[in-house]
């Protein structure tokens, strides 16, 4: 038994390999709390400050740091200087007053990393966090390294049920429905929950702690009488097709980019991927795509060893 990690023994073709006790038990970890633009901001810091900064970016809704990159950063953390924030509205960065878009998000964040005294770095970012580290790389590309993104957003053109989804957002009370019922919910019910997310055959890596996790993110939701969708996802749904994208931004990108995207994925294409890629390379940078098996949306956590390694290897081979 090590300070926050298991030695597990894998069968005799594997390598053996780490499952770690969480973000919280990360060695060394200090968590942040702060003030910037009129709001609070958490972040988690471990690693040794000498080495290459990584910024990590979480995904929407019932995410927070401490749940998407339960596995990725201690694992991340032995080898560089990694940063975990939790967006506005997320994990500790409650409350926020006002409409929190694109635009404020970008803000807020900028001045997050100011204020942490972060100069050069990599991001590494899943779903909105994706997103937001794509549009924050576009406008200031001196600052990003790199950046490894499992399936951002905004690289589409509609989604699933798109005019639904329209309806659901538009009628009076549904947005925060989610968030009552599962502040509700006890112990056995946030498992069953937490479950539901591992659609590529894989198990939680601690089902207990993960589901305490979500516990705490919908509680939060609901104390402080938040959406269950982030302003960001509403702002881009239009009754037939989004609003915006980021596919005009991603040709300014200047540094290499990882695309990771779970096979068994429904929420982000591999066509949408594919065409991302290729919006990349315009901008004649190292652009590539990476097919994880086995793992949907959430693939950090359903496939912590694989993505662990393939996020490693990217960032050995674009940070110094």
């Amino acid at each position: 038994m090590g300070l926050a990690a298991t030695i597990v023994n894998t069968t005799a073709t594997d390598k053996r390999h780490l499952l770690y006790s969480g973000v919280e038990a990360t060695p060394g970890v200090v968590h942040h709390q702060f003030e910037v633009c009129g709001g609070p901001l958490s972040a988690y810091e471990a690693g040794d400050s000498s080495k290459p900064t990584v910024v990590m970016l979480h995904g929407a809704m019932y995410d927070e740091a401490r749940f998407t990159w339960d596995q990725m950063f201690p694992h991340l953390a032995q080898d560089y200087h990694v940063y975990a924030v939790d967006t506005p509205r997320h994990g500790k960065s409650r409350p926020w007053s006002g409409h929190l878009g694109n635009d404020r998000l970008r803000e807020i964040l900028h001045a997050g990393i100011k204020h942490l005294e972060i100069k050069r770095f990599s991001f590494v970012g899943l779903s909105m966090g994706g997103a937001l580290s794509i549009d924050y790389a576009s406008r200031y590309p001196e600052d990003v390294t790199s950046m490894a993104l499992f399936e951002p957003g905004g690289i589409g053109d509609k989604v699933d049920n798109q005019l639904l989804v329209w309806s659901y957002i538009k009628t009076p009370g549904l947005l925060r429905l989610l968030s009552r019922q599962y502040s509700k919910k006890d112990h056995e019910g946030m498992l069953k929950l937490l479950n539901s997310l591992y659609v590529g055959g894989s198990k939680p890596t601690d089902s207990d702690r993960l589901a305490k996790i979500l516990q705490d993110e919908a509680r939060g939701k609901h104390e402080y009488g938040e959406k269950d969708m982030d302003d960001w996802q509403i702002d881009t749904i239009g009754p037939f097709k989004l609003k915006w994208n980021l596919l005009d931004r991603i040709p300014l990108i200047q540094c290499p980019t990882l695309w990771l995207r779970g096979v068994e994925s429904t929420l982000v294409k591999q066509h949408e991927m594919e065409r991302a890629v290729q919006l990349a390379k315009q901008g004649n940078t190292d652009a590539s795509l990476k097919l994880i098996q086995n793992a949907g949306h959430m693939l950090p956590l359903e496939q912590p060893t694989q993505a662990n390694a393939a996020v490693k290897d990217f960032l050995e081979r674009t940070t110094s």
